[in-house]
């Protein structure tokens, strides 16, 4: 039962009432900002020709679509989201789409090869809950990629530092700064990039890597940093964190010729081992 005098979080920092067309254009935005570094850690993985794959949190579908390309003919790729209206006509006749809350609903039934979330878990309420449930769910030696954003004062602090410019740095230092309070009042975890291996070896994985990644952006109108900007604005306004009536940031993240740091992300990659599983710590 829900207690009525504990403060209850906010609603999704990023619900899904947002226009189509701009929402679209925020999930490919994203894509083209993180899936270079989520491709090249799973070349590592290496995902092989019949493995089955489940991809939460699909949003756009790339890393599904790439997944599917892996698999091959022989393998399964199911794609969930909570919003799957970007996924529905997704062109890989190997994904197999499935509207799915993770923290809810029971998981796609499967002995699961490779499970990737990226941008998924720190936004839950409780992460570490969900990894439970999915950790089970991967066949022997079965992979778990997870990324999560990381915007801990240390790693932005680090992300500043490879803006080219004063006014840039400034920029997405004010912008991130805000993303991680509007968070914390969600009660989403906008540090989780940092934890995200602590949380895998509680869960007996095996191998964990981890890996954080500051790519840099370009600004524009349809750019990161301006679609973000859009969709966060009423939140950031209506909590006092952003004076979005003020378009001083506005105008920096449209001008096409400048260039900022991403927000930071953690990724974190371990395996069940070989044969059976490791019960989870305690």
């Amino acid at each position: 039962m829900t207690d009525p005098d504990r403060p209850q979080p906010a609603p999704y920092v990023l619900d899904s009432a947002a226009r189509a067309d701009l929402e679209f254009d925020r999930l490919r935005t994203i894509e083209q900002v993180y899936d270079p570094g989520t491709e090249e850690i799973l070349t590592r993985v290496k995902p092989a020709p019949g493995w089955s794959c489940l991809e939460v949190g699909a949003g756009a579908g790339s890393i599904a679509r790439l997944l599917a390309s892996l698999a091959g003919e022989t393998g399964r790729v199911v794609a969930t989201d909570t919003d799957p209206r970007f996924l529905r006509n997704i062109a890989h006749p190997g994904v197999e789409v499935i509207e799915h809350d993770i923290t809810a609903g029971p998981l796609p039934p499967g002995s699961w090869d490779l499970i990737h979330a990226r941008s998924v878990l720190e936004h839950l309420p409780d992460p570490e809950s969900v990894l439970a449930r999915l950790i089970p769910s991967l066949a022997p030696h079965g992979q778990l990629f997870a990324e999560a954003i990381d915007v801990s004062r240390e790693t932005l602090a680090i992300a500043a530092e490879h803006a080219p410019d004063r006014r840039a740095a400034t920029a997405f230092l004010e912008f991130a700064t805000a993303v991680h309070r509007l968070m914390t009042l969600a009660g989403a975890h906008p540090e989780l990039g940092s934890t995200l291996p602590v949380l895998l070896a509680a869960q007996g994985l095996e191998g964990i890597t981890h890996q954080r990644r500051h790519p840099l952006v370009s600004g524009g109108e349809r750019g990161f940093y301006a679609l973000s900007l859009a969709r966060l604005a009423p939140s950031f306004q209506d909590h006092g964190l952003l004076d979005t009536a003020d378009d001083r940031l506005s105008s920096l993240f449209d001008d096409p010729s400048m260039v900022f740091p991403a927000l930071p992300i953690g990724a974190a990659h371990g395996h069940t081992p070989a044969v059976g599983r490791r019960q989870r710590r305690t």
